[in-house]
Parts: structure tokens; sequence; C-alpha cells
């Protein structure tokens, strides 16, 4: 599997984000969802819940980094202004629907561009 390293500019640093299983499972568990039937607040996040997903998606991307990350949700929410929740929310969409198969493939609709189909 091909995997980009995607990062967010926040107070200055760059962090990295990764919207993975792990992070995902973690804003589950923040959210009382425990199972897989409640994965559907995965697509009706509201105000209240972008920092919380951020976070966790954040924590992810560090711990792939070999760091920690150095930012708690208060902290993210203070640093965090219109510009950087619509950066992340473009990473989330993006991350969360690509598809492991056709990132390691290339998507057949690339490949039939490319090939002028």
């Amino acid at each position: 599997m091909i995997m980009m390293k995607e990062y967010l500019r926040i107070g200055g640093k760059a962090y990295r984000a990764e919207a993975n299983w792990n992070a995902i499972a973690a804003y589950c568990r923040r959210k009382g969802v425990a199972d897989l039937a409640g994965l559907d607040v995965l697509g009706n996040v509201g105000v209240e819940d972008v920092i919380p997903l951020m976070h966790c998606c954040l924590r992810e991307g560090e711990r792939l980094e070999g760091r920690d990350l150095d930012l708690t949700e208060d902290d993210l929410g203070s640093l965090a202004n219109a510009a950087t929740v619509g950066a992340f929310m473009q990473l989330y969409v993006r991350q969360s629907q690509a598809s492991p198969v056709e990132d390691a493939a290339g998507s057949g609709k690339k490949k039939q561009a490319d090939e002028g189909i």
C-alpha cells in the first residue's frame, strides 16, 4: 500500500495527520460508538466534533512519525481557525475515501483516462 504523508500547519508547526482505522477507532471511542452500526457518525461530523476528530488524526499521524502530539484538544481548538478546519476536512475526506487497493495498484479510472478510454 502506498501511503502519502500529509501534514497540517498549526500554530507555525507542521503536524502529520492520518485518518486511518486507529484514528477513527479513537474518535468513535470518544463519541461512545461501540459497534460498526454506529459508524454513520463519521458521515455526520458536526461542528463540535471537528476538533476531537482532528485531534485523533493528528495524534495518529504524529505516532506514525515516532512523536507524541504536543497539543491537547483545547490547545488545538485555540489554534485552529476556519482555514485550518477546512484544510483538515479536505484531508480527512481525501484519506477516508482512498481505497488501499487503488492506492497500491493505481486507480482503474486513472488508468483508463491515461489510455484514452
